[in-house]
């Protein structure tokens, strides 16, 4: 029996209005790392591979410089609200992110949001260069090098109606096994390819709106394929 909500939220161009991993490297790499984009998009390297040749192509980091160009990103401008009545619903939110923990807690501090829990690639500066980790590496999984559908799998209960909201390749595997999915850009054309139902967002006033009607209802069921690939997903992994 569903009793609660339970929302995962990918970061860039969702949570933040711009996608801060792609404009971090369009501002602070070179040609390396738009070729290592280019060959993750023909899945010709896995995400962490992908990752790894871009923040190769960073030299000489400013770090003072680098700081204020994660200050100057904004989240959407209804997120902040969204989180209030999340708590005032007892609705768990999280964010999942193929992006860097690095600035996305620098980003919700500046709105006063990092008790928010974030999984997301760990970042580190060393010697004025990129140095990232991948604590949530799945080896099956090459969209991501974190793979939001573990975390949609593994951090919530069987009693809760897992949500996802996102945007891009990296949450493809979140939306394979969420109850409930809002899509924009390139994630809505997966979901009519998978034959994944969805609802359309541009921001989150109007994911606000939808889980608002969620919650009117009597009875919340979970979505029935999703809930036969997770249990796929289990049986697998306990064979594994």
């Amino acid at each position: 029996m569903i009793r609660s909500l339970k929302i995962f939220c990918d970061f860039d161009g969702t949570v933040c209005r711009s996608d801060v991993r792609a404009l971090l490297f369009r501002t602070f790499g070179g040609e390396a790392a738009r070729q290592a984009v280019a060959l993750y998009l023909k899945d010709e390297i896995g995400g962490d591979e992908c990752i790894r040749r871009e923040c190769a192509d960073v030299y000489d980091l400013d770090v003072d410089t680098f700081n204020a160009f994660i200050d100057e990103q904004e989240l959407d401008a209804a997120f902040p609200s969204f989180v209030e009545f999340c708590e005032r619903n007892n609705i768990e939110i999280e964010i999942i992110s193929d992006g860097f923990d690095y600035y996305i807690k620098r980003i919700l501090s500046n709105y006063k949001l990092d008790h928010i829990p974030v999984y997301a690639n760990s970042l580190r500066i060393e010697n004025n260069t990129l140095i990232p980790e991948f604590p949530y590496l799945n080896p099956y999984c090459k969209r991501a090098a974190n793979c939001k559908g573990t975390h949609v799998l593994n951090n919530a209960g069987d009693d809760q109606l897992r949500i996802i909201v996102g945007d891009g390749i990296s949450d493809r595997c979140a939306a394979d096994y969420a109850d409930v999915v809002f899509a924009k850009r390139k994630l809505i054309q997966y979901c009519r390819d998978a034959n994944i139902s969805y609802f359309e967002f541009s921001g989150f006033k109007d994911v606000r709106s939808r889980i608002e009607e969620l919650l009117q209802r009597k009875r919340l069921n979970p979505r029935h394929r999703a809930e036969i690939r997770r249990r796929e997903a289990f049986r697998i992994e306990a064979n594994v």
